[in-house]
């Protein structure tokens, strides 16, 4: 048997939103349409959906093969409406915030074009930009602009793409979608393209350096997302955080607010899991999560005391009874006693 929760919300009868479980043989069902068709038989009460969910926070079709889901995320699954917040009723929610963004290009698309629009309601769930900065124009935006722009440039389409910095704080989304974004990867570099915009160095994960924690044994690590496959041995000493958003060290020249929203909330979920420490995977980690620690503590209104940061090349010199020099020039303390 294994487990699965659904949401629930019926806003005539509940007060808040609550998880159902269910204990059920994913065997016995293709995918979530056949397993929501099965729960509503056994409680009239749930309202399933047709189309698409969060699946462990991951937007995933509820045609995808269930065994599928139970192989990427094991025996839980937590299935949730694209947006808890707009929820109406169990998993249906209201997408009105989709279509507000759709209202600039309104005028430039037909028939096909607003249908086309329509099936990138996923991509705009799957965004989490937009849950930090509500002036963000959008995936599916982004997405139909390149749509209707590669089949005749249109100026007035561009500058509505450049006028709102969204390719600067536009963020990968293959970790939020099962299958993908490469539609919106795709996107993102036609229009990088044509009005030169850099596309982000990529820094090197330093965590698979790690080859002993002999002297860390004691200590609980906390990681922004998972240890890579060599630390295996070691899982015991970390703690993963699992967060998928990036530590807006892309994002600090063009949105600070948002750049230290996204920070912040890595950092604090690590102070808040109990570890020692929390370990920087690359130098933008670091930049973010120590040097500019006193800018997270003004932005949450929280404090970091006794708390700190580490690099990965630190923790190595420690481990071989190195005090690396580096350790002086970080704004947090380093109390390894």
């Amino acid at each position: 048997m294994q487990k699965v929760e659904i949401f629930r919300f019926d806003p005539k009868k509940d007060v808040l939103a609550y998880f159902k479980p269910y204990f059920l043989e994913i065997s016995d069902f293709a995918n979530l349409n056949e397993l929501f068709t099965h729960i509503k038989k056994i409680d009239p009460y749930f309202h399933p959906v047709d189309g698409f969910v969060k699946v462990n926070g991951m937007v995933t079709s509820t045609t995808k093969p269930l065994i599928k889901l139970y192989e990427k995320f094991g025996d839980e699954l937590k299935i949730t409406p694209l947006s808890e917040q707009r929820a109406i009723l169990d998993l249906k929610i209201n997408d009105d915030d989709f279509w507000d963004k759709f209202k600039p290009f309104a005028k430039f698309c037909g028939k096909m074009d607003r249908e086309f629009y329509a099936s990138l309601k996923p991509y705009f769930y799957a965004d989490f930009v937009k849950d930090y900065e509500s002036d963000f124009i959008g995936v599916a935006a982004i997405i139909l602009a390149s749509h209707l722009c590669k089949k005749e440039k249109n100026d007035e389409i561009i500058k509505l793409i450049a006028g709102k910095n969204a390719l600067l704080i536009a963020c990968e989304l293959d970790d939020f979608i099962f299958d993908g974004s490469e539609i919106y990867t795709k996107a993102i570099n036609f229009f990088k393209e044509i009005l030169g915009v850099d596309k982000p160095k990529i820094l090197e994960n330093e965590l698979s350096n790690i080859q002993n924690l002999s002297k860390f044994k004691n200590f609980k690590i906390a990681v922004k997302d998972k240890i890579p496959v060599s630390l295996n041995s070691f899982k015991s000493n970390f703690i993963e955080l699992n967060i998928k958003f990036p530590c807006g060290f892309g994002l600090i020249n063009t949105n600070e607010k948002l750049a230290l929203n996204l920070a912040s909330q890595i950092v604090f979920a690590a102070f808040d899991s109990g570890a020692d420490f929390l370990l920087a995977s690359d130098e933008a980690e670091f930049y973010m999560f120590d040097t500019l620690a006193k800018k997270l503590e003004k932005f949450a209104n929280r404090s970091l005391q006794d708390f700190y940061i580490l690099r990965v090349g630190e923790l190595i010199d420690l481990e071989n009874t190195k005090i690396p020099s580096s350790l002086k020039e970080h704004k947090l303390n380093v109390n390894l006693i």
